[in-house]
């Protein structure tokens, strides 16, 4: 209605053109106005096949499942409720409410990401902060309603009768961890049963002080257990925080010339469903845990007080054992001196 501000468009389309069953394929939709990724929208897809009932699917923006990151306008989510063989078209709904936030960014100016400092001959020179952006009432307050075809797909290898359950929970993409004193927490958006929907069974939390050994050989990397945590709904928040119990990397010298005892520790975490159907590796992520100069751990503190007491007892048994001794040696010299003294006499 306004010739100055972009309309708000929608693009939507699948991952692939074709693909075989139990392979599930990707929706995405991307919503926008000019240059700038319109957030907190309704996006559905409804997908037809050629014969039956349409599917009806919410497509989010949160930066798990599906969709790569978080709020930058691209809506997806998995589809795999596949009927029948043949070919399936798409199309998207989106809404978007007046009273809600529409853009990310809602003033003119560089699209470029922002950096922070840069490295000269050595030395770190920073850049001037980025300047807080604001938004504009004005285009907060406007909604709109699109649709948009996204073309179609077909599907091959579609069993008859009842699926089997054949499909996993999505892989975790978002694993975070955070230390805080000698505890590490990690967080990650929940998988579902099949990928990302439903809800999973169970969760299986590996770490090790190597990035290469829990890559390459996760099975084998420390368990963390996790018997107590039991996943919640898919789209989830999940929050987790333990001990780590795992030997030391040695001294860390830090730039004030401190020397800190560094823990650092690679965490990775897969999903599992009631069938023993795992999701893929998660991304690994990286925490290190510091213990303060001059503080020993709490056994080496024990075995020093230990040893500080048996080392007192037996100075105490050896100045007793000394004065025993000298006691026993003064008696028999004024006994030898009194028998001297009485023979001198007689």
């Amino acid at each position: 209605s306004n010739s100055a501000v972009p309309p708000a468009t929608v693009e939507a389309f699948v991952e692939r053109d074709s693909l075989h069953f139990p392979q599930p394929v990707m929706i995405y939709a991307n919503v926008r106005q000019g240059f700038y990724p319109i957030l907190n929208a309704t996006v559905t897809a409804t997908v037809e096949p050629e014969t039956g009932d349409p599917v009806t699917l919410r497509l989010l923006d949160d930066g798990a499942g599906a969709d790569v990151i978080k709020n930058d306008g691209i809506y997806s989510r998995y589809f795999f409720s596949f009927a029948v063989n043949g070919r399936y078209s798409l199309k998207v709904h989106v809404n978007h409410s007046p009273s809600i936030s529409t853009l990310a960014h809602s003033i003119p100016g560089s699209h470029a990401m922002y950096v922070p400092g840069y490295t000269a001959n050595g030395n770190i020179q920073m850049n001037a902060p980025r300047k807080s952006v604001g938004r504009n009432e004005q285009e907060q307050k406007w909604g709109f309603s699109r649709v948009s075809s996204g073309g179609s797909f077909s599907v091959l290898g579609v069993p008859g009768g009842p699926h089997p359950d054949v499909f996993p929970p999505c892989k975790i993409t978002d694993l975070e961890a955070v230390n805080v004193e000698e505890e590490l927490t990690l967080s990650w958006t929940a998988p579902g049963e099949d990928f990302d929907q439903g809800q999973a069974t169970s969760y299986e939390i590996r770490m090790s002080k190597s990035l290469e050994n829990i890559q390459d050989d996760f099975n084998n990397a420390i368990l963390v257990n996790t018997s107590k945590r039991n996943p919640q709904q898919a789209g989830i928040r999940e929050i987790f925080t333990f001990s780590p119990q795992i030997s030391t990397n040695g001294p860390e010298h830090q730039p004030n010339g401190e020397t800190h005892e560094s823990h650092r520790i690679y965490v990775a975490i897969r999903a599992m469903d009631r069938n023993s159907l795992k999701s893929a590796i998660s991304n690994i992520a990286q925490a290190s845990l510091f213990t303060p100069p001059n503080s020993d751990p709490v056994p080496a503190r024990d075995y020093l007080i230990l040893k500080g007491v048996l080392t007192a007892m037996g100075l105490i048994g050896i100045i007793c054992l000394i004065i025993v001794v000298t006691h026993h040696t003064l008696n028999r010299k004024k006994r030898a001196d009194k028998k001297e003294n009485g023979t001198k006499l007689l």
